[in-house]
C-alpha cells in the first residue's frame, strides 16, 4: 500500500476544530486564563493549563509542543503561541 500526502505523524491526516483537538488532548473548550510551565513533585516540567471553572490540567511538554503545532495547523494561533511560550520557559527553567 502506498502512503500519500495523507498521511503525517503516523496517522491520517484530519481536519480538527480547535474543540476536537483539545478534547483530543484530555483539555476543556474553556478559555485558558493562564497556560504556564509547571514542575510537578517528581522534578519534570508539564505545561499547565488553569481555567475558571474547573481544575488545572497539565500535560507533558512533549504533548503540549505537538499540540501547538496542530493548533498552529489549525489556524489557532493565540493559544498556540501561548503554549509556545510556556514551552520556552520550561526549557529555560530546567537548564538553572
Amino acid at each position: 500500500m502506498a502512503i500519500g500526502p495523507e498521511w503525517a505523524h503516523g496517522r491520517a491526516m484530519q481536519v480538527l476544530t480547535r474543540s476536537a483537538l483539545l478534547f483530543e488532548n484530555g483539555l476543556p473548550d474553556l478559555p485558558a486564563l493562564l497556560v504556564e510551565a509547571h514542575r510537578n513533585p517528581g522534578g519534570i516540567w508539564r505545561i499547565k493549563f488553569s481555567y475558571e471553572t474547573s481544575e488545572p490540567l497539565s500535560m507533558s511538554a512533549v504533548q503540549a509542543s505537538a499540540m501547538a503545532a496542530a493548533l498552529h495547523e489549525i489556524g489557532e494561533a493565540e493559544l498556540a503561541d501561548e503554549i509556545d511560550d510556556a514551552l520556552k520557559s520550561a526549557v529555560r527553567y530546567s537548564s538553572m
